[in-house]
């Protein structure tokens, strides 16, 4: 069976990194330091303007981080690939790449920023030896190894949420991932019906076209076998 945990425990599946990377160096940053990260997610910051009145601190026991309508709308877009992520502005759609090897808490700090706090551990029991986890209620989680970004995965509960750039995630059929990569290889394996395509991996709920994917992963993960 596939564990629903963010890091999932057994053997380490280490995928190739086949995506290429957007090289537009008009619509792509570069992000080449942990402070790069922190500049593509406060882009589209709003700052009150002269009239704006003071903010109305929150009632006790609710939570601090919640961000007001306006912010959200403005939050990048995270999508995900088979070379690390990639944050999209929503008002120019350019994407700045966060790829595997970047160092763990500037990647933690740019996702948290927007999506607030993570739910943080380890994994002593990998296959590849102990790794850092951080997950959130959605079903996205980042793996790190010695202090690198080195992997992600999504479960079921990112379905519709959460996808690659081109609009692959759980909840996508096996139709719709044959259509927009090349080259699916699809096994039956003891996980169930696994994929990979496009440097990324997965889990289908079914063999038929109409098949849904219900985990994804790329980079290092410990699937149970």
């Amino acid at each position: 069976m596939f564990h629903r945990h963010p890091v999932l425990t057994a053997m380490t599946l280490t995928l190739g990194l086949a995506t290429a990377g957007c090289n537009r160096e008009s619509s792509t940053t570069n992000l080449a330091s942990g402070d790069a990260i922190a500049v593509a997610t406060h882009t589209n910051r709003i700052e009150p303007g002269p009239s704006a009145s003071a903010p109305v601190p929150k009632p006790a026991g609710e939570p601090q981080h919640s961000t007001s309508p306006q912010l959200a709308k403005l939050a990048p877009r995270l999508a995900v690939d088979g070379e690390g992520l990639r944050l999209f502005d929503p008002t120019t759609t350019s994407a700045s790449p966060i790829p595997f090897g970047r160092p763990q808490a500037a990647v933690i700090a740019a996702i948290e920023r927007f999506r607030g706090p993570s739910d943080q551990g380890v994994n002593q029991d990998c296959g590849a030896g102990p790794v850092d986890y951080a997950s959130w209620s959605d079903g996205l989680s980042l793996v790190f190894q010695q202090h690198r970004f080195v992997g992600w995965g999504l479960d079921h509960r990112a379905a519709g949420t959460i996808a690659t750039a081109s609009g692959i995630g759980p909840g996508s059929t096996r139709a719709e991932l044959e259509s927009t990569y090349a080259n699916v290889d699809v096994n039956r394996t003891s996980l169930g019906n696994e994929f990979t395509a496009g440097g990324f991996s997965g889990v289908i709920d079914g063999s038929t076209a109409a098949s849904k994917i219900t985990d994804m992963w790329a980079g290092t993960n410990c699937a149970a076998r």
